[in-house]
């Protein structure tokens, strides 16, 4: 596992690189995608089904709630599909989304929230038990 210093430099070039790919993406047309590609489109998913599995599973805990965000399969197919900073990206924005929706903050306190101490913890924690198979 690497230390929390690196854990954290890596979380704040992702959190930059999500940013910067969101101001991306909300500015360019998107005229140059292949209507033949058979990717999932990103921006256009629809995750509300995960947010109700992570919402239902919130109540329990956020630990728990992580465990349902890690262990959906939307996940396992954007890894497969983009690579691991494509999917690093889609993380942050699904989860600042997530709590968005769920609590009515705005994209700021939501980052915060992502970027807390409790829940890197409780992501930590969730991510673990699932790739030691507790879950």
């Amino acid at each position: 596992m690497s230390s929390a210093n690196k854990q954290q430099k890596r979380s704040q070039r992702a959190k930059a690189k999500a940013k910067q790919n969101r101001t991306k993406r909300a500015a360019a047309p998107n005229d140059f995608l292949d209507p033949n590609d058979e990717r999932i489109d990103l921006e256009t998913v629809d995750l509300s089904d995960m947010f109700r599995l992570m919402g239902a599973a919130e109540k329990i805990s956020q630990q728990a709630m992580c465990i349902a965000f890690l262990g959906h399969p939307l996940l396992e197919l954007v890894l497969e599909q983009e690579g691991e900073e494509e999917a690093t990206d889609f993380i942050f924005t699904a989860l600042i989304e997530y709590r968005r929706l769920t609590t009515g903050v705005d994209e700021q306190t939501a980052l915060d929230w992502v970027e807390s101490k409790q829940f890197q913890a409780d992501y930590v924690a969730a991510s673990q038990a699932l790739a030691q198979g507790k879950v």
